[in-house]
């Protein structure tokens, strides 16, 4: 007998039944797929709205254009006539946000007029609230320093005080963190005095590597009150190891920044109010405005004009940050003339794309002199003062003296 496997017929109802399933399944499938590429776009843009920038990249806080503000306005002076002037000085700022997003981030990224910068360039190691104390104490000296230098220049010949090196900033992992803090004043090295910060400076490069020094210092609660040290002060005395110098092989390093507290014995009072702006970058914009209002006539020619750049005791003008932002904000303010230190000038031509009149100063009197070619009374202020011979300073081509000069700035705009 022959035998033959079954063969079945196939039921149409089932397989209809089956064809249909395999469909929806299919289906099915395929619409999870666009449902789920859509949560994830949605997931990416909460992520790059909301994340913090620390995320992609350490340069997380923003510096953007802050203001350009009338100085003179500022000022209050008592125990002397004042004048005040038709035309402005500004002191420029810049506005630091340290909060920041990944949109934020990626946006200021594009955008020239605003600076991606690490927080330890601004805080270093130090706390926000510490930041706040160490530049508000740079602007009190500041003004300090400005009331200083007008003076001198109307010939009142004030000395100033100086006494000691201003801890603003403990490098991390330095012998200095270990027993010095913010705010100490240091006086003394291994018995011999520190009167400023080129003293501190002097004696501790010409240790080497692993000797031990003797840093006296005062310590007070309210060291940052703006003096570095005050009647509740305590005297300690420190023996430090020092390590290398990260730069200078064979140099000690402590592995501190410092500033040297300047106090004025002027004549009269003279207080700056300028609410919560911090830091010493006002100098030279509180040194011009003094002498216009204290003098009659129009140091600016009657035009407005912005300044930005530290001021030293002997009219020195100093570098300062965030230059792009504040030219910025000089020319969204409509400010004529901006004028900045030799590290600054290129920077700030770059922004201003012949907007705005810039003009690099390297001294108190080079800033004189060019408000005086624009209409300014400087030079007649200076010969009633006794001074008739005001002159540029000098702006030698030297790249290794280590001192940055207008005429080297002109050198490197020109390229």
């Amino acid at each position: 007998m022959d035998t033959q496997d079954p063969i079945e017929e196939p039921n149409s109802d089932i397989d209809r039944e089956v064809s249909s399933v395999k469909v929806r399944k299919f289906g099915t499938s395929y619409s999870i797929l666009p449902l789920g590429i859509f949560l994830l776009v949605i997931a990416a843009v909460l992520v790059i709205r909301f994340a913090p920038a620390s995320w992609v990249s350490d340069d997380s806080y923003i510096l953007s254009p802050g203001s350009a503000n009338n100085t003179a306005q500022a000022i209050i002076v008592d125990g002397t006539d004042t004048y005040p002037p038709e035309g402005e000085i500004a002191y420029t700022t810049v506005s630091i946000k340290r909060e920041t997003t990944i949109w934020q981030w990626w946006k200021a990224k594009r955008d020239k007029t605003k600076q991606l910068i690490s927080p330890s360039v601004i805080d270093g190691n130090r706390t926000v609230s510490e930041t706040r104390k160490v530049t508000q104490f740079q602007m009190d000296q500041s003004q300090s320093t400005a009331a200083l230098v007008a003076l001198n220049f109307l010939g009142y010949e004030i000395v100033p005080e100086v006494d000691g090196a201003f801890v603003i900033r403990l490098v991390e992992g330095s012998p200095a963190q270990k027993s010095l803090q913010l705010g100490d004043l240091i006086v003394d090295v291994n018995g011999e005095k520190v009167q400023n910060s080129e003293d501190l400076g002097n004696l501790i490069q010409q240790k080497e590597p692993g000797d031990a020094v003797e840093i006296t210092f005062l310590r007070s609660p309210s060291a940052f009150g703006g003096s570095g040290a005050d009647e509740n002060a305590s005297s300690h005395t420190e023996t430090i190891i020092l390590a290398e110098h990260p730069e200078k092989q064979g140099v000690g390093f402590l592995g501190v920044v410092i500033e040297t507290p300047v106090r004025a014995d002027v004549p009269f009072e003279i207080t700056i109010d300028v609410g919560n702006v911090r830091g010493p970058s006002a100098g030279l914009a509180f040194s011009l405005s003094i002498l216009d209002v204290i003098t009659d006539g129009e140091l600016t020619g009657g035009l407005r004009i912005a300044t930005t750049g530290t001021i030293d005791r002997y009219g020195y003008v100093g570098p300062v940050g965030g230059v792009p932002q504040k030219t910025e904000a000089a020319i969204q303010s409509g400010i004529d003339l901006f004028l900045v230190p030799p590290d600054e000038y290129v920077a700030a031509l770059e922004i201003a794309k012949e907007r705005m009149d810039i003009r690099c100063v390297q001294t108190f009197t080079d800033a004189i002199l060019i408000l005086s070619e624009y209409g300014g009374n400087g030079i007649d202020i200076a010969e009633q003062a006794g001074e008739s011979n005001l002159e540029f300073s000098e702006r030698p081509i030297d790249e290794d003296d280590g001192i940055f000069t207008c005429a080297e700035a002109e050198l490197l705009k020109n390229g």
